[in-house]
């Protein structure tokens, strides 16, 4: 064998991976398509993706970590708990996996909220075969799958899960960092975008008694460097000015090309892209919002970890994108989770006491679980009511003067508002909202508006006449909240409008109606792109974006 290879057990079925020394195993199990809960990307700080190891495998294992002492106490360190994403392996070794730390299927949607206004249901004459597609959002940070029937043309299910690739970072530019530092990571993300795809096709096929022999189409969607990822492209003229992909076509291709085992015939297709980071994601979104019916002023914006903006004035269309970073997602905030059950929402706090009451995502209300973190919603909500109940300033100074007993103090001594209090978390750890997090936020917001205003101001129009919010967070967040913070420029609340996963519903309507490829290669054309990069207004207009608004 390998001397680099080595052998992980799995306990109790016995099952066997080959992974590379001194490999995380966190990833070595992705690679094996195993795919467990690590909300926090693999950087120690959730704690879900705990493992067991047993005494006589300690010494084949790295020593417990700075994060793994925090997250799991020596009382569960003596017991041979660890974290998955904090251990490296010498030598062969055999773990345990706990049931509640794979991920489940068990998933929020990432609802395509257009899709009812844009397709009725289709009636096919009685006898007619079945055949069944896939269309996926592949985000940085999250990736969504739907399986669709496309005799009916309806929905059957959908499923959404952490990208797996944030171990590799938590933006585009850190994963094409790493491809340019190692070339063998380009194959190993990849990898990883395909294994967890195929764990989203088997679990949505598993839920509807499909076979996935009967899957024949499959359209994704993503920004460009996720689509050069899931192509096995080398994305790396995208880091480097002027910032070209190596490719812009639709793409096609067979199972075996992208590494899937579920089927052998399904047909692949990636739509076209627009820029190096202006993907064909957004491209889906534009065509899933009826955009032959904007009127001029007309702004969409899909929000996720790369913020993309498109406009409409005078019959022209374009666009820009921004790095937002994933805080909007969830990730890189202190207690940061997926939207699934148990993650909070939305918050309310009592101006008299500075207390907080929490929404939690209840999937099934028959089995409602405690609070065990918060998602991007959740986070935004937060923010906007500490700042308006004057517990934040204007600049994102958390203030614990008025209510310090709803205040903690984190390990660098700086205040952190308590959410939710130990005992009542499905986690035995208090939930909170820190200072870390309140500026992760104001980095984001700040990038997004400046995104918006300078397109503005290149097409010569003083604000947005309609706001279409798509994406994951579009998906949840409060519309009100996002204006309190001055997420986005001052509208009336009716032009602003939540649509979803329109990415997700664009790249559905693609399964459904060949007819849009064309079109979808058309817009990708027209698309007038403005680069902020070089903005000479960018640093200014940023800098002033990052304030609260008085």
């Amino acid at each position: 064998m390998n001397q680099d290879k080595i052998e992980l057990t799995l306990l109790p079925e016995n099952r066997q991976i080959q992974i590379q020394r001194h490999q995380s195993i966190l990833e070595a199990l992705i690679n094996a398509g195993i795919l467990l809960r690590a909300d926090c990307g693999g950087k120690g700080k959730c704690g879900k993706c705990r493992i067991q190891i047993s005494d006589e495998w300690l010494d084949q294992v790295s020593l417990p970590t700075e994060a793994e002492n925090r997250s799991l106490g020596r009382k569960n360190l003596r017991t041979g708990l660890r974290l998955a994403c904090q251990v490296s392996v010498s030598g062969n070794l055999a773990i345990r996996i706990p049931a509640q730390t794979l991920l489940a299927p068990e998933v929020a949607q990432k609802g395509p909220t257009l899709l009812p206004k844009m397709r009725s249901a289709k009636k096919t004459a009685p006898g007619t075969p079945e055949a069944f597609g896939v269309a996926v959002d592949l985000g940085t940070t999250t990736i969504a799958a739907y399986l669709c029937d496309l005799n009916h043309h309806t929905v059957k299910a959908s499923v959404s899960m952490r990208n797996p690739q944030v171990i590799y970072g938590d933006d585009v530019m850190s994963r094409i960092t790493a491809i340019y530092q190692h070339e063998e990571n380009l194959p190993k993300l990849q990898k990883m975008a395909s294994n967890a795809i195929e764990w989203g096709v088997h679990s949505l096929c598993r839920s509807t008694g499909v076979a996935p022999d009967r899957l024949i189409k499959m359209v994704v969607v993503g920004n460009s460097t996720m689509i050069h990822l899931f192509a096995g492209e080398d994305p790396t003229s995208i880091g480097i000015y002027p910032y070209e992909p190596r490719f812009k076509e639709e793409r096609s291709f067979s199972a075996s090309e992208i590494g899937f085992n579920f089927s052998d015939t399904i047909n692949i297709i990636t739509l076209p892209l627009i820029s190096g980071f202006l993907g064909s994601d957004v491209l889906a979104a534009v065509l899933a919002s009826d955009h032959d019916r904007w009127d001029d002023g007309t702004m969409l914006i899909d929000v996720g970890t790369n913020g993309e903006v498109v406009l409409l004035d005078q019959g022209h269309f374009s666009a820009t994108s921004c790095a937002t970073g994933p805080a909007f997602e969830g990730a890189s905030i202190r207690h940061g989770m997926h939207a699934v059950s148990g993650a909070i929402d939305a918050v309310r706090i009592d101006a008299r006491t500075g207390t907080a009451s929490c929404s939690v995502i209840q999937k099934d209300p028959t089995n409602p679980r405690q609070p065990s973190g918060i998602c991007g919603s959740g986070v935004v909500s937060a923010i906007a009511e500490l700042y308006k109940t004057g517990l934040i300033s204007t600049d994102g100074r958390l203030l614990n003067n008025r209510f310090p007993d709803v205040f903690l103090c984190d390990e660098n001594e700086l205040p952190q508002y308590l959410l939710v209090a130990a005992e009542h978390t499905r986690t035995n750890r208090a939930i909170t909202i820190t200072q870390s997090d309140v500026r992760a936020i104001q980095l984001a917001k700040g990038a997004l508006y400046t995104g918006i205003h300078l397109l503005c101001r290149e097409t010569g129009i003083l604000k947005p006449s309609k706001m279409l919010i798509a994406g994951a967070f579009g998906s949840y967040i409060n519309k009100q909240d996002a204006l309190t913070m001055g997420l986005f420029p001052e509208v009336d609340i009716a032009d602003l409008n939540i649509v979803g996963n329109a990415a997700g519903a664009g790249a559905i309507l693609t399964l459904f109606d060949e007819a849009l490829r064309q079109k979808a290669l058309e817009l990708a054309q027209s698309i007038r792109v403005i680069d902020l990069a070089r903005h000479p207004d960018f640093q200014e207009v940023f800098m002033r974006s990052l304030s609260f608004p008085e």
